[in-house]
Order: structure tokens, then sequence, then C-alpha cells
């Protein structure tokens, strides 16, 4: 048996799932190492 996108997504709303998104970003989020991590790892 196969499913389309579509196909996986109407079955999962269906039965009450829906995509997870984050409310706000968290409290203990650090931008400078975030941005220090992207540019030294990311890169790679």
């Amino acid at each position: 048996m196969e499913y389309t996108v579509q196909g996986v997504r109407k079955l999962l709303r269906r039965h009450g799932w829906t995509p997870q998104v984050p409310a706000r970003r968290a409290l203990e989020r650090d931008d400078a190492a975030v941005e220090r991590w992207r540019s030294e790892v990311w890169t790679r």
C-alpha cells in the first residue's frame, strides 16, 4: 500500500493529528551561539 503526501496529511488530520509548531522561541536561546555554529559547522 502506498500513500501520497496529501493522503498521509488527510489520514493524520482525520485521526486528530496536527502539525507541531512551536508557540515561541525558547527563553534560553543564545542567538550568538547559533550564529557561531552556523558560520563554523554549517559551512562544512
